[in-house]
């Protein structure tokens, strides 16, 4: 019995044994956020419904933007196709109804690490146990 238990072991742990490249079939990480702007077209699959254009930007290792109603701004990292906001900060202006709740689905979602993904029409998505946000690029 400890023979087979040792066996069943060893062969557990041979195939977890990992030389660091990387298999053909693996999905190719997202491309650099870096120095790129995006418009908020859906939150959790609704068009926005604030007055202000919601938006995104990044640079090297910042993001900023309008949620619809205040600007924020913090830092991001990616890492293995997750996003993660660091440190938000947003003005504190009030706005009636619809941009107050906007920005609230906003900034939750913001508020933990997002899977990133590139979508066939150019848009990217940014989703977690919060939400999604589909973002399309700014100069669209």
């Amino acid at each position: 019995m400890r023979l087979a238990l040792t066996i069943i072991a060893a062969t557990l742990l041979a195939g977890c044994a990992h030389d660091g490249a990387r298999p053909e079939t693996a999905s190719a990480a997202p491309p650099s956020l870096a120095n790129t702007s995006w418009t908020i077209a859906a939150i959790n699959g609704a068009a926005p419904t604030a007055e202000r254009k919601a938006e995104l930007r990044f640079t090297e290792d910042r993001i900023s933007g309008n949620a619809g109603c205040n600007s924020f701004g913090g830092g991001y990292s990616v890492a293995g196709g997750t996003l993660t906001a660091t440190q938000l900060i947003s003005t504190k202006m009030a706005c009636a109804g619809a941009g107050m709740d906007q920005e609230n689905a906003v900034f939750k979602i913001l508020g933990q690490p997002m899977t990133v993904a590139r979508q066939a029409d150019g848009t990217l998505v940014l989703s977690d146990d919060a939400g999604s946000l589909t973002l399309q690029p700014a100069d669209r």
